[in-house]
C-alpha cells in the first residue's frame, strides 16, 4: 500500500524529540550556572558578615582604649559577640612624636589564622 499523496505536505504540530532534548540541555546549563552563582553569593555574604562584625569589635575595643587607657592590660582577649568567639590582639608602636603611639587592633574568628579585621589608630600614652 502506498502513502497518500498529501503525506509530504502535512503541517507539523508539536516539537521533535531533538528539539526537546536541545531545549532541556539549554535549561540544564542555565540552571547549573544559576546554582553556582547562588553558591558564590552565599559565601560572599558570609565573609562580608564576618568582616563587619570583626570591624565592630575592633572599633569597640579601640574606643575603650581611648576612653580608659588602663582598661586593657592583656595583649590577647577573647570576646563573644553574636554567639561567635573572637580573639582580639592589641599592639602598640612608637611614632615619631613621643607623646603619641600607634595602636593596632586585630580581630580573628576563633580557630582561624588570618584576622577578619585590623584597625589602626593613634593613642595618647
Amino acid at each position: 500500500m502506498g502513502r497518500p499523496a498529501n503525506f509530504l505536505h502535512t503541517k507539523q504540530k508539536g516539537f521533535t524529540l531533538i528539539e526537546v532534548m536541545v531545549a532541556l540541555a539549554v535549561v540544564a546549563i542555565a540552571l547549573a550556572a544559576l546554582s553556582r552563582s547562588m553558591g558564590l553569593t552565599v559565601n560572599n555574604q558570609t565573609a562580608l558578615e564576618e568582616r563587619i562584625i570583626a570591624t565592630w569589635i575592633a572599633q569597640d575595643e579601640l574606643v575603650k582604649l581611648q576612653v580608659l587607657p588602663e582598661s586593657r592590660t592583656e595583649e590577647k582577649v577573647d570576646v563573644t559577640v553574636l554567639n561567635r568567639n573572637w580573639v582580639t590582639e592589641f599592639s602598640t608602636e612608637a611614632t615619631l612624636v613621643s607623646d603619641i603611639k600607634k595602636a593596632s587592633m586585630s580581630v580573628t574568628l576563633e580557630n582561624q589564622e588570618t584576622p577578619s579585621a585590623t584597625l589602626v589608630t593613634v593613642i595618647d600614652p
